[in-house]
Protein backbone atom coordinates (compact mmCIF):
# COMPACT_ATOMS: atom_id res chain seq x y z
CA UNK A 1 0.00 0.00 0.00
CA UNK A 2 1.53 3.24 -1.20
CA UNK A 3 0.26 5.33 1.74
CA UNK A 4 2.66 3.29 3.82
CA UNK A 5 5.78 3.14 1.45
CA UNK A 6 8.81 4.73 3.36
CA UNK A 7 10.01 6.62 0.63
CA UNK A 8 6.96 8.46 -0.52
CA UNK A 9 6.58 9.53 3.67
CA UNK A 10 9.81 10.72 3.50
CA UNK A 11 9.52 12.67 0.49
CA UNK A 12 9.01 16.39 0.58
CA UNK A 13 5.69 16.06 -0.88
CA UNK A 14 4.10 14.24 1.80
CA UNK A 15 5.53 16.49 4.31
CA UNK A 16 3.65 17.59 7.04
CA UNK A 17 0.40 15.79 5.84
CA UNK A 18 -1.86 14.36 8.19
CA UNK A 19 -2.90 10.52 7.91
CA UNK A 20 -6.18 11.32 6.20
CA UNK A 21 -4.29 13.69 3.63
CA UNK A 22 -1.61 11.16 3.25
CA UNK A 23 -3.73 8.00 2.13
CA UNK A 24 -5.91 10.34 0.02
CA UNK A 25 -2.56 11.09 -2.21
CA UNK A 26 -1.63 7.72 -1.90
CA UNK A 27 -4.59 6.92 -3.58
CA UNK A 28 -3.99 9.07 -6.69
CA UNK A 29 -0.39 7.12 -7.41
CA UNK A 30 0.23 4.24 -9.16
CA UNK A 31 3.97 2.46 -9.61
CA UNK A 32 5.26 1.83 -12.70
CA UNK A 33 8.81 0.60 -13.71
CA UNK A 34 11.19 1.58 -16.62
CA UNK A 35 14.25 -0.08 -17.84
CA UNK A 36 17.69 1.24 -17.99
CA UNK A 37 17.93 4.48 -20.37
CA UNK A 38 13.81 4.82 -21.31
CA UNK A 39 12.16 7.58 -21.40
CA UNK A 40 9.36 8.23 -18.56
CA UNK A 41 8.40 12.12 -20.35
CA UNK A 42 9.44 14.33 -23.46
CA UNK A 43 10.13 17.83 -23.27
CA UNK A 44 6.95 19.76 -24.28
CA UNK A 45 4.72 16.60 -24.50
CA UNK A 46 1.23 18.05 -22.99
CA UNK A 47 1.93 17.01 -19.26
CA UNK A 48 -0.41 14.85 -17.31
CA UNK A 49 1.40 13.67 -14.42
CA UNK A 50 3.61 14.89 -11.51
CA UNK A 51 6.43 11.83 -10.50
CA UNK A 52 8.80 10.83 -7.61
CA UNK A 53 11.46 8.52 -7.81
CA UNK A 54 10.94 5.43 -5.67
CA UNK A 55 13.78 3.08 -6.43
CA UNK A 56 16.62 3.63 -9.04
CA UNK A 57 17.81 7.36 -10.17
CA UNK A 58 15.99 9.46 -13.03
CA UNK A 59 18.07 11.88 -15.13
CA UNK A 60 16.26 14.99 -16.80
CA UNK A 61 17.11 16.95 -19.84
CA UNK A 62 16.70 19.56 -21.99
CA UNK A 63 17.65 20.02 -25.81
CA UNK A 64 18.09 22.39 -28.65
CA UNK A 65 16.82 22.53 -32.33
CA UNK A 66 19.43 20.82 -33.76
CA UNK A 67 18.48 18.15 -31.53
CA UNK A 68 21.46 17.90 -28.88
CA UNK A 69 20.76 17.37 -25.80
CA UNK A 70 22.29 18.27 -22.06
CA UNK A 71 21.19 16.89 -18.46
CA UNK A 72 20.57 19.26 -16.00
CA UNK A 73 19.47 17.03 -12.78
CA UNK A 74 19.97 14.20 -11.64
CA UNK A 75 16.80 12.47 -9.25
CA UNK A 76 17.35 10.05 -6.45
CA UNK A 77 15.03 8.38 -4.67
CA UNK A 78 12.63 10.47 -3.29
CA UNK A 79 12.88 13.26 -5.53
CA UNK A 80 10.22 14.64 -7.46
CA UNK A 81 9.86 15.59 -10.75
CA UNK A 82 6.97 17.66 -12.88
CA UNK A 83 5.78 19.38 -9.42
CA UNK A 84 5.72 23.17 -10.86
CA UNK A 85 2.72 22.65 -12.76
CA UNK A 86 0.70 22.59 -10.06
CA UNK A 87 0.91 26.23 -10.66
CA UNK A 88 -0.14 26.13 -14.19
CA UNK A 89 1.36 24.96 -17.77
CA UNK A 90 0.84 22.40 -19.89
CA UNK A 91 3.87 20.88 -21.42
CA UNK A 92 6.93 19.62 -20.08
CA UNK A 93 9.88 21.33 -19.50
CA UNK A 94 12.76 19.10 -19.80
CA UNK A 95 12.79 15.00 -20.99
CA UNK A 96 13.09 12.62 -17.97
CA UNK A 97 14.92 9.50 -18.42
CA UNK A 98 15.56 6.18 -16.28
CA UNK A 99 19.13 6.20 -15.56
CA UNK A 100 20.30 2.44 -14.87
CA UNK A 101 16.49 1.39 -13.66
CA UNK A 102 13.95 3.42 -12.13
CA UNK A 103 10.76 3.07 -10.36
CA UNK A 104 8.58 5.84 -9.87
CA UNK A 105 5.29 6.76 -8.36
CA UNK A 106 2.87 8.37 -11.13
CA UNK A 107 0.08 11.08 -9.75
CA UNK A 108 -1.98 12.26 -12.11
CA UNK A 109 -1.98 15.99 -12.09
CA UNK A 110 -5.82 16.45 -12.18
CA UNK A 111 -6.04 14.94 -9.37
CA UNK A 112 -2.85 16.30 -7.76
CA UNK A 113 -3.77 19.68 -8.25
CA UNK A 114 -7.72 19.13 -6.79
CA UNK A 115 -6.41 17.66 -3.65
CA UNK A 116 -3.79 20.37 -2.97
CA UNK A 117 -6.30 23.17 -3.63
CA UNK A 118 -8.37 21.08 -0.66
CA UNK A 119 -5.27 20.60 1.54
CA UNK A 120 -3.00 23.49 0.95
CA UNK A 121 0.21 22.39 2.50
CA UNK A 122 0.56 20.28 -0.31
CA UNK A 123 1.03 23.82 -2.33
CA UNK A 124 3.49 24.79 0.50
CA UNK A 125 4.95 21.51 -0.06
CA UNK A 126 5.25 21.85 -3.56
CA UNK A 127 6.97 25.35 -3.12
CA UNK A 128 9.55 24.12 -0.96
CA UNK A 129 10.46 21.12 -4.11
CA UNK A 130 10.48 24.66 -6.41
CA UNK A 131 12.78 26.29 -4.38
CA UNK A 132 15.07 23.55 -3.57
CA UNK A 133 15.46 22.87 -7.59
CA UNK A 134 15.83 26.22 -8.17
CA UNK A 135 18.84 27.36 -5.14
CA UNK A 136 20.47 23.48 -6.75
CA UNK A 137 20.10 25.26 -10.03
CA UNK A 138 21.96 28.02 -8.83
CA UNK A 139 24.61 26.48 -7.46
CA UNK A 140 25.07 24.25 -10.38
CA UNK A 141 25.62 27.82 -12.63
CA UNK A 142 27.64 28.81 -9.86
CA UNK A 143 30.03 26.04 -10.02
CA UNK A 144 29.94 26.03 -13.69
CA UNK A 145 31.50 30.17 -13.63
CA UNK A 146 33.58 29.39 -10.60
CA UNK A 147 35.24 26.18 -11.11
CA UNK A 148 37.25 23.94 -13.78
CA UNK A 149 36.12 20.36 -14.36
CA UNK A 150 38.18 18.96 -12.03
CA UNK A 151 37.55 21.09 -9.17
CA UNK A 152 34.12 19.99 -9.77
CA UNK A 153 34.89 16.19 -9.50
CA UNK A 154 37.07 16.16 -6.85
CA UNK A 155 34.54 18.54 -4.87
CA UNK A 156 32.05 16.03 -5.88
CA UNK A 157 34.66 13.38 -4.54
CA UNK A 158 35.40 15.22 -1.33
CA UNK A 159 31.58 15.50 -0.65
CA UNK A 160 31.61 11.21 -0.62
CA UNK A 161 34.38 11.13 1.69
CA UNK A 162 33.35 10.42 5.43
CA UNK A 163 35.45 13.71 7.02
CA UNK A 164 37.16 11.99 9.40
CA UNK A 165 38.62 9.95 6.64
CA UNK A 166 42.40 10.05 5.21
CA UNK A 167 41.83 7.55 2.80
CA UNK A 168 38.56 6.43 1.01
CA UNK A 169 37.51 3.41 -1.33
CA UNK A 170 33.96 3.58 -2.48
CA UNK A 171 31.86 2.78 -5.58
CA UNK A 172 30.13 5.53 -7.58
CA UNK A 173 26.39 5.38 -7.31
CA UNK A 174 26.16 5.38 -10.70
CA UNK A 175 27.54 5.51 -14.64
CA UNK A 176 30.02 7.98 -15.24
CA UNK A 177 27.74 9.25 -18.07
CA UNK A 178 24.97 9.94 -15.52
CA UNK A 179 27.82 11.49 -12.88
CA UNK A 180 28.60 13.50 -15.70
CA UNK A 181 25.58 14.77 -16.49
CA UNK A 182 25.11 15.61 -12.93
CA UNK A 183 28.17 17.34 -12.94
CA UNK A 184 27.08 19.54 -16.22
CA UNK A 185 30.87 17.90 -17.78
CA UNK A 186 30.64 16.17 -21.31
CA UNK A 187 31.60 12.32 -20.50
CA UNK A 188 35.00 12.97 -22.49
CA UNK A 189 35.75 16.02 -20.18
CA UNK A 190 35.02 13.67 -17.40
CA UNK A 191 37.17 11.78 -18.04
CA UNK A 192 39.91 14.54 -18.38
CA UNK A 193 38.97 15.86 -14.84
CA UNK A 194 39.52 12.11 -13.61
CA UNK A 195 42.85 12.06 -15.38
CA UNK A 196 43.94 15.56 -14.12
CA UNK A 197 42.97 14.28 -10.17
CA UNK A 198 45.57 11.15 -10.81
CA UNK A 199 48.15 13.47 -8.89
CA UNK A 200 45.85 14.77 -6.15
CA UNK A 201 46.00 10.46 -5.53
CA UNK A 202 42.65 10.01 -7.45
CA UNK A 203 42.35 6.62 -9.19
CA UNK A 204 39.03 5.60 -11.11
CA UNK A 205 38.43 1.96 -11.55
CA UNK A 206 35.29 1.32 -13.50
CA UNK A 207 32.77 2.21 -10.56
CA UNK A 208 35.39 2.36 -7.82
CA UNK A 209 37.52 5.40 -6.69
CA UNK A 210 40.39 5.23 -4.62
CA UNK A 211 41.10 8.34 -2.97
CA UNK A 212 44.96 8.09 -1.28
CA UNK A 213 44.91 11.37 0.59
CA UNK A 214 41.72 12.85 1.21
CA UNK A 215 43.62 16.02 2.54
CA UNK A 216 45.34 16.15 -0.75
CA UNK A 217 41.98 16.02 -2.72
CA UNK A 218 40.66 18.84 -1.11
CA UNK A 219 43.44 21.32 -1.76
CA UNK A 220 42.18 20.37 -5.93
CA UNK A 221 38.79 21.56 -5.55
Amino acid sequence: MLAKNPVLLRSDLFDGLEEATIEELADTARLQTFAPDERIIAEGEPASFVYCVMSGFVRLSKSEPTGREADIYVCECGDTFGEYLLSGGGSYAYSAWSADGAEVAVFELSDLRTLADRHPIIHRNVMRIMTRHLLGAMDCIAGDRLHTAAQRVANYLVSRCPASASQVTFRLPYRKRILAGKLGLAPEALSRAFAALVPAGVEVRGKVVLVDSVDLLRKAC
